[in-house]
């Protein structure tokens, strides 16, 4: 248990420690289930979000996973280390994504601000609960999680009434599914975007096209930087 951790803030990198320590006194090995997230908090001592945020460091780096409605479970160092190289050799490919989400997202949700109804304005409401519901959920569901986050962005794609954007739906959908693969489990990313998801929706409610454009530009890119930087960090330790 003394491979480097990621270059992330101290409280997080201690917690993280903490997690790693625990793993190490209990002895556990790899496919062995860890305690629910409720029982691991009081165990160590720390908040559930904080706790949270630590099991997600090592589910980015390939040391645990976890499998909705079962538990979180140890994964040993070779399956650990596939995931890494993965990561690492999807890099170019996604930062290319990330640009082509920018491109059809961003005057997608401008349109949508403009021209959505309060049909669809009630539609993105609910795909963003629903995205809430799926997040607070212990452990998270992982998979859920993205393909949700993904619906809520299609959802404002379709309210922009624009055909042409209705007619790449299949082609954004794999391009979100591939790009949202894993960010979400990078600590700190699912309050941030939770918060740029809020801003996103209140532009739209407020039919305010221009603080739509710019908040999905922003959002897209903070993902994009988060990933950035967790694959650098990967190759680095």
């Amino acid at each position: 248990m003394s491979t480097p951790i990621l270059n992330i803030p101290p409280r997080l990198n201690e917690n993280v420690r903490g997690l790693l320590d625990y793993i190490e006194q209990e002895n556990l090995r790899p496919g062995a289930k860890l305690e629910s997230e409720r029982e691991l908090a009081r165990i160590l001592g720390i908040s559930r979000p904080s706790l949270r945020e630590a099991i997600q460091v090592l589910q980015a780096q390939g040391r645990l996973i976890s499998k909705h409605g079962v538990g979180i479970f140890l994964l040993d160092e070779e399956v650990g280390g596939k995931i890494k190289d993965a990561y690492l050799a999807q890099q170019h490919p996604i930062e290319e994504l990330f640009q082509m989400r920018e491109i059809l997202e961003a005057p997608a949700v401008e349109w949508a601000a403009e021209r959505r109804s309060d049909e669809q304005l009630l539609e993105i409401k609910r795909a963003l609960s629903r995205l809430r519901d799926a997040l607070n959920e212990d452990p998270i569901d992982f998979d859920r999680v993205r393909e949700l986050d993904m619906e809520f962005h299609l959802v404002i794609v379709r309210s922009a009434q624009n055909r042409f954007l209705n007619q790449t739906l299949g082609t954004l959908q794999e391009i979100m599914r591939h790009s949202m693969d894993n960010t979400l489990k990078l600590p700190g990313r699912i309050d941030l975007s939770d918060a740029e998801h809020s801003i996103i929706l209140e532009a739209i409610e407020n039919r305010d096209p221009i603080n739509a454009r710019l908040m999905i530009i922003q959002h897209i890119h903070n993902a994009r930087d988060a990933w950035t930087k967790f694959l650098k960090s990967e190759y680095e330790s």
